[in-house]
């Protein structure tokens, strides 16, 4: 399957660091604790900036990378989140206005939670198929305020980011997916009118730990590559021991496996996109190299994709 290029990213974070010693302000809890069971050491919530903000901050980062021209065709602008600031219009109507992309530009939000910047990769791809120039893809969240400060179990999890680029066709490139959905509503949601995030911690480790290898290992096999053909593996920043065990059943060097949870957080749809920019950001991926992102969240859902940037 043909693939894509990346022109531009950026990302954002909240206005707020909160570090595992200000958390006990809220919880009986430790940076120890928190640590141990998460590797977790520090996030960011957005007091004083909206989701919107966020977003369209890590937008402008990537249309920076472009000329003039390349930002005006951008035909596409998709935002992965489940922590949009109104009902309606989309916050990817919205970045655009913020970013001055307007005209025959497609708006639209994905829900997919945790898997949701994978899954815009994959609809970014497909659309690209059937002919748009250059897509605007953001993955970006504001959890704090959906989270109840009294449960450790939860609480100590989240923050608030946002990560961007901009994707262009390349039909020399490679792309490879796969994505899965076992339904449970049980283990993790979030109600609409009471908006507290609600998890049963173990029953998510264990999907991820098996869902997580499994998508990877898949991927590989269907595009007939080895471990060790991939330059950047990025997954879904949830818990370093999720990541760690991926690392170790599949395989793979840890040198390759990049992490940014400790300063960070599970930042939802913002994790993958937010990652993938740090890397390109810092020169750890350039172009040609293969990666390998994989994501996993409420649903359950899970996805991964496997691709030369």
């Amino acid at each position: 399957m043909a693939g894509m290029k990346i022109l531009g990213w950026g990302s954002a974070h909240g206005d707020r660091c909160v570090s595992n010693e200000d958390m006990k302000q809220y919880v009986d809890t430790s940076d120890e604790w928190i640590r141990s069971k998460t590797g977790i050491g520090q996030r960011y919530f957005a007091e004083n900036k909206s989701n919107l903000d966020m977003a369209a901050e890590a937008g402008a980062k990537a249309v920076a990378h472009l000329t003039p021209e390349e930002k005006s065709e951008i035909d596409g602008l998709i935002v992965a989140t489940f922590t949009p600031d109104m009902a309606t219009p989309s916050m990817a109507a919205e970045v655009a206005g913020r970013l001055g992309i307007s005209g025959k530009v497609m708006t639209l939000d994905v829900n997919s939670a945790c898997s949701g910047f994978v899954y815009g990769l994959v609809l970014a791809n497909a659309l690209m198929s059937s002919g748009f120039r250059r897509i605007l893809l953001i993955g970006s969240e504001k959890i704090s305020p959906m989270m109840d400060m009294e449960d450790r179990r939860t609480c100590v999890l989240f923050g608030d980011a946002a990560g961007a680029v901009v994707l262009e066709a390349d039909p020399d490139g490679e792309f490879e997916h796969l994505e899965g959905t076992e339904p449970n509503h049980d283990i993790l949601w979030c109600d609409r009118f009471d908006p507290n995030i609600r998890m049963a911690g173990q029953e998510v480790y264990r999907f991820a730990v098996s869902a997580v290898p499994e998508c990877g290992e898949e991927l590989l096999r269907r595009a007939g590559r080895t471990v060790e053909d991939v330059d950047r593996y990025i997954f879904h920043q949830a818990n370093m021991r999720i990541i760690r065990s991926a690392v170790r059943k599949m395989g793979i060097s840890e040198e390759k496996c990049f992490l940014n949870v400790e300063q960070y957080g599970n930042t939802s749809a913002a994790s993958v996109a937010v990652a993938l920019a740090e890397c390109l950001e810092r020169k750890e991926i350039k172009r040609g190299d293969r990666m390998m992102a994989v994501g996993f969240g409420a649903g359950l859902t899970y996805g991964g994709v496997l691709m030369t940037i």
